[in-house]
């Protein structure tokens, strides 16, 4: 079939999941158009389930981001050409590809500068921080541009390692941001031993050669997959704070840093803190558990509006650093699951098709399932 050939490929009805409201999820069709001339259509095998995703179908928004019609979520996603636009060349039917669901300008000074995450018009699948919203790849088919759309690896066979290297760029964006070296021989802390968490012990020892890497986490369960796994190097279940100090507000934070850091022989704290959460009480412990002139890398999304212990990060010139989404970072991810597939892969938990959406984001919302199996990627599939 030639190029010619597939830019003729008629409309057609494709089944989506559709986020209304609250918990309100509908499976309906919709008409997918023939692909643009400079667009890939790509028959969607895998999307993964992000936190986003789950703060949109419990919440109706995610953080400033709130939800102002219907909109199909999903942006974690993999998939295989079925069509190619007339103007695209380096592209054939039957390509697997990983999407890179953000569109940026490429014209502002962000884009310019390599940083095109931080563009101001930026359109993201399945975000809401746009109107009209872009709609997400929990679909059949989309219509995606070809510049955005990387090859997958001839290495990597299943088609949900090239899902998971969403979240995995994600956690490559807060490696870069921390400028972790192998030289530093840096002990790091994780906070939070969900998918990106884990993700981002993986990273921090595998691309920024980190000599210690510590996860934390509220689930001896997930501490254990963590350890288990190859993820971390030790874990640590967090419990409740035993602060009596009921006049300060931080006092369980403090008290959460200094358990970690006995735990993990880390006296003087640690040298760089990922906070994968966005939970005030972890974004709180991670400044009291880095040490003097160490960073913390923000990378959870919570509370838009929290309490901060910035006194304690200014007076030790703890640096405090943010991170949206990425920039650059699926070629180096696509190698990572090309490389370590075995491992990486054990984070996809559950799968279910895309007719079940809703039992999928009910699953997804849970720490295990209904047989007690612990709950980490769960992926929605064609």
């Amino acid at each position: 079939m030639t190029q010619t050939e597939t830019i003729k490929v008629e409309a057609a009805e494709v089944i989506a999941a559709v986020l209304y409201g609250k918990k309100d999820m509908r499976i309906e069709t919709k008409v997918l158009q023939s692909p643009g001339s400079n667009e890939l259509q790509i028959l969607v095998t895998d999307t993964g389930i992000c936190g986003s995703d789950l703060h949109y179908y419990h919440h109706g928004r995610n953080g400033d981001f709130a939800l102002q019609h219907p909109l199909s979520l999903g942006h974690e996603s993999a998939g295989v050409v079925t069509a190619v636009g007339y103007d695209v060349h380096d592209f054939k039917v039957g390509d697997k590809v990983a999407l890179e669901v953000g569109i940026p300008c490429s014209e502002c000074k962000w884009c310019k500068k390599g940083r095109y995450n931080l563009c101001p018009d930026m359109r993201f699948r399945s975000s809401c921080k746009t109107a009209p919203h872009f709609d997400g790849t929990l679909v059949q088919k989309v219509n995606h541009p070809a510049k955005w759309c990387h090859k997958v690896p001839d290495a990597v066979k299943d088609l949900s390692l090239a899902a998971l290297v969403e979240p995995l760029a994600v956690s490559l964006q807060g490696v870069k941001r921390s400028e972790l070296i192998p030289e530093d021989e840096a002990t790091v802390l994780v906070l939070g031993a969900g998918a990106v968490g884990l993700l981002t012990a993986f990273a921090a020892k595998k691309r920024g050669g980190a000599n210690k890497v510590v996860v934390a986490d509220i689930s001896a369960q997930r501490v254990s997959f963590a350890v288990d796994n190859g993820f971390a190097d030790q874990g640590i279940v967090l419990v409740g704070s035993k602060s009596t100090e009921s006049d300060n507000p931080l006092a369980p934070a403090i008290s959460s840093a200094n358990f970690l850091k006995e735990k993990a022989g880390a006296d003087v704290g640690f040298d760089i803190v990922f906070e994968c959460t966005g939970v005030q009480i972890c974004v709180q412990t991670s400044v009291f558990a880095a040490a003097a002139g160490a960073k913390v890398v923000l990378i959870g999304m919570g509370t838009p509006i929290q309490t901060f212990a910035i006194g304690s990060a200014a007076t030790r010139e703890v640096d405090i650093i943010g991170v949206f989404r990425y920039a650059g970072n699926y070629p180096d991810a696509l190698a990572i699951v090309a490389e370590d597939g075995e491992t990486v892969g054990k984070l996809v938990t559950h799968r279910i098709k895309l007719q079940d959406a809703v039992e999928a984001f009910e699953i997804a919302s849970t720490p295990v399932d209904k047989d007690g199996n612990l709950v980490l990627k769960v992926m929605i599939t064609e």
